[in-house]
């Protein structure tokens, strides 16, 4: 490049050159130049938000009802625990953000039992990550042909605007499998484009797939394995009081309940049984109600007592065991476990697992 383009291309991109392409690669010329223009037309700066926010458009433009864009509203500092995940995940999103691409995994396999915050882990991350992130609508059609259809229409777009976060929630019930399952074998076609476009690592970076279960046994290998989605991500609930009282924090922020620090204290070492994100969310909730309808906005120790004295907790047994030794087998690093599971022998795992399916499934 001449001296007079490399100034012109620094008034208009806070970027590299090299950044930028990493960031752009895979949008044809006429979107590349419209990216640009736009931005010189309107005055503004390249930066990564700046793509990111014409990706969306772009997305929006070509997937319009089949792909819904997540607005972050939560960084990973909202997430409680987990830190060695959050950890990694902050550390992906330095390299997408530096244009880093080939040192990330293909995709992310994110399984718990329910209510561990698996959707919210994914979701407070599109806040960090600095790259669209899209969540999957309903591409299934009644015609015959119309679903695959959607669907490499779908694959076409997320090739294009790399790189991009695809979230699947319910992944073991919504990928399908390689079984024709009576629907003409459109399930076995669908199934068989996504594992094939997993496993393409031309667009390892580009293309970050997030499987979210909480049966992550039931997920088809092909889809799991290393080389698609590499690092698993186990999820459990809170053990400590210490936990719980971080988790107690987090979501009197989320639900906007206010609640002095000291009755959140004295409700994490009120709670003896094991009790989810989602379970504690619900209680401030309830909470919060019980203030309101006293007249007051700030949740006193006397409502949140009230309501945790009366909560009965659901009784779903070995039902819950079996996701959480499902989460067990399934992760890839033994940091990602807290201290209660680490020391765990993998072939006791195995077997319990398939003893608690056994009598379950």
């Amino acid at each position: 490049r001449s001296l007079a383009s490399e100034l012109a291309f620094d008034k208009v991109s806070k970027l590299t050159a090299e950044t930028l392409a990493e960031l752009t690669a895979g949008l044809n010329r006429v979107n590349l130049m419209h990216v640009v223009h736009q931005a010189v037309k309107n005055g503004q700066t390249l930066t990564g938000s700046y793509v990111q926010a014409m990706k969306k458009e772009l997305i929006e433009k070509e997937c319009y009802g089949l792909l819904e864009f997540l607005e972050p509203k939560y960084s990973l500092d909202m997430v409680s625990g987990c830190d060695t995940a959050k950890q990694w995940l902050k550390e992906d999103a330095r390299l997408v953000q530096e244009g880093k691409l080939d040192a990330l995994p293909m995709g992310y396999l994110i399984c718990g039992p329910v209510g561990t915050g698996k959707t919210f882990l994914s979701q407070c991350y599109t806040g960090t990550i600095g790259i669209p992130c899209v969540k999957l609508l309903n591409f299934r059609s009644q015609w015959q042909g119309v679903t695959e259809g959607n669907w490499e229409k779908i694959l076409n777009v997320l090739k294009a605007t790399g790189p991009v976060g695809v979230i699947i929630d319910e992944a073991d019930a919504a990928v399908g499998n390689r079984s024709s399952g009576g629907d003409s074998g459109t399930s076995a076609r669908v199934f068989s484009q996504l594992a094939s476009q997993m496993g393409d690592t031309r667009y390892r970076g580009k293309i970050l797939w997030f499987l979210l279960t909480c049966r992550p046994d039931l997920l088809p290998v092909d889809l799991k394995r290393q080389g698609r989605c590499e690092v698993h991500i186990p999820l459990f609930y809170p053990a400590t009081p210490e936990d719980r009282l971080a988790l107690f924090e987090v979501m009197s922020k989320k639900t906007g309940a206010k609640v002095a620090p000291e009755v959140l204290g004295d409700a994490a070492r009120a709670t003896t049984h094991r009790m989810s994100g989602a379970e504690i969310e619900g209680l401030l909730i309830r909470a919060r109600r019980r203030a309101l309808l006293g007249g007051h906005e700030e949740v006193r120790k006397e409502d949140l007592e009230s309501e945790l004295s009366a909560y009965l907790p659901p009784q779903y047994g070995e039902e819950i065991d079996l996701q959480i030794y499902a989460a067990l087998a399934e992760c890839t690093d033994k940091r990602f476990l807290p201290a209660e599971y680490k020391d765990l022998d993998r072939s006791e795992v195995a077997r319990r697992l398939a003893s608690l399916k056994q009598r379950w499934d």
